[in-house]
């Protein structure tokens, strides 16, 4: 199942996004070398529909993270990725800094003023942005924006395929509350911790630069796990090495369950 995958792997995007991330669509056919159609009699279509399905029952996160694609994000990782690659600011403090738009800010005004979570019509209209190609354009600006800082939830609510727009702050206060309580280190090792056992292997340049985080701080937390011997430094290219999951023994496993 679509929702099993992602709670094993950690961070799935819908389609193939990056050779560091796993993708619902080669799961389900099984083969990484398949390409995308636009069909929707197709395992391209049937995937595209499992955005409602698992937004639905709630599943994981949703939101468009890796290389700007559609991704989801399990939920006990959320904090670690909200810490990561987000902004934990406060959008009316970015604004004022200069760091972000007047149009993303009218976004934001519109849904802390909102009783619920708006869908794409009825957010244009209350934000200001009316119908027709231009506003269009620089509507779809300002949702990336936000989108980009991790500050806007895509959520889906009904039997519909309307998509409905939220404030992830206000969606997630839990998930927020704890990512501001974690440092980046510990978020780190959170996120590598998920996501290393799962991979072939780990690229930190590739990897640093899909998930919008400085390279050095990834260098250190894979050192830290060099030190620990959970991981192998393995040659990639002539200049660059990757890392390599160490599977840990059933002693060292123990000790890591009782901390």
């Amino acid at each position: 199942m679509a929702s099993a995958f992602i709670e094993r792997v950690g961070v799935a995007t819908l389609y193939p996004a990056s050779p560091e991330f796993p993708n619902l669509f080669s799961a389900y056919v099984g083969d990484p070398h398949t390409k995308t159609d636009s069909g929707w009699e197709t395992p391209s279509g049937e995937v595209y529909g499992w955005r409602w399905t698992l937004g639905r029952s709630s599943a994981a996160f949703y939101t468009t993270l890796i290389r700007r694609r559609p991704t989801w994000i399990r939920w006990s990782l959320l904090p670690a990725i909200l810490r990561l690659c987000g902004v934990l600011r406060p959008p009316e403090e970015l604004y004022e800094a200069g760091h972000l738009s007047i149009e993303a800010y009218r976004i934001v005004q519109t849904l802390e003023a909102a009783m619920g979570a708006l869908a794409t019509s009825e957010l244009r209209e209350r934000a200001g942005f009316p119908r027709g190609a231009s506003s269009r354009a620089v509507y779809l600006k300002a949702v990336e924006e936000l989108e980009g800082h991790l500050l806007l939830a895509k959520v889906f609510l009904s039997e519909d395929e309307a998509m409905y727009h939220t404030l992830v702050r206000k969606q997630y206060p839990d998930q927020v509350a704890a990512a501001e309580r974690t440092t980046l280190e510990e978020a780190l090792d959170q996120f590598l911790q998920v996501y290393l056992p799962q991979a072939v292997y780990a690229n930190p340049p590739v990897l640093a630069k899909d998930l919008k985080i400085p390279a050095v701080a990834l260098s250190t937390a894979f050192e830290r796990l060099m030190a620990a011997h959970q991981v192998d430094l393995i040659p990639l290219t002539r200049n660059n090495s990757g890392y390599l999951w160490r599977e840990p023994s059933a002693a060292q496993q123990s000790i890591r369950d009782e901390t």
